[in-house]
Parts: C-alpha cells; structure tokens; sequence
C-alpha cells in the first residue's frame, strides 16, 4: 500500500470579529452599560496572541472624581467575539459599590 504526501503547507490566516483594542472596548462597554450602568466602563484592551483573547480591564469612573480603580476583567475572544467564562454583572455591581464607598461616594 503506496500514500502519496505533500509538502504544501496552507498557511491559515484567522479571522477576527474583534480586531482591535478599540473594538473590544467597546464590545465590553456595550454589555457594561445596559447590564451595570455608565459608571463602570472599559478603557483599553490588551490583546494575548497565545490565547487569542482581548483582556479588558473594567474600572470605576465618576465625572467629578474620574477613574477610581478596577473593579474586575473581561476577556473577549478576538475570533467569536464572545466573552470567556460568564462576566457576572451582580459582582462587578458590588465591587463597584465597594469602592465606591471606600473613596466616600455612596
């Protein structure tokens, strides 16, 4: 029995449903602001080419005060778009309170 190999290598190129930091942003920020509100909100997106996942930070943000600390990560897969794991807005809601308090705004 005789098999026949080829030396051709098809290089794939994957593609992305979020290709840039500014997109996965505000992919983030659109889940943000109708499950939790405008005070949480993304800022940048760093991207992992071995994960092929987008870390983005979600911080905690008055006007009057501006950032005061991150409140939790999500990771949004550059390829489906999707988010890893399940982002639980409850929690995000509660650090957010938290921190809140700690710096006086309640």
């Amino acid at each position: 029995m005789s098999m026949t190999t080829s030396d051709r290598e098809v290089a794939v190129t994957p593609q992305f449903t979020i290709p840039t930091a500014h997109e996965a942003v505000a992919r983030v920020n659109r889940w943000l602001h109708r499950e939790i509100g405008t005070a949480v909100h993304a800022a940048a997106a760093t991207f992992d080419p071995t994960t092929f996942y987008w870390h983005v930070p979600i911080e905690l943000a008055y006007g009057p005060t501006g950032p005061l600390g991150v409140v939790g990560d999500v990771y949004v897969h550059a390829a489906t778009g999707d988010f890893a794991g399940r982002p639980n807005a409850e929690e995000f809601r509660q650090r957010a309170e938290i921190l809140a308090t700690a710096h006086g705004i309640a």
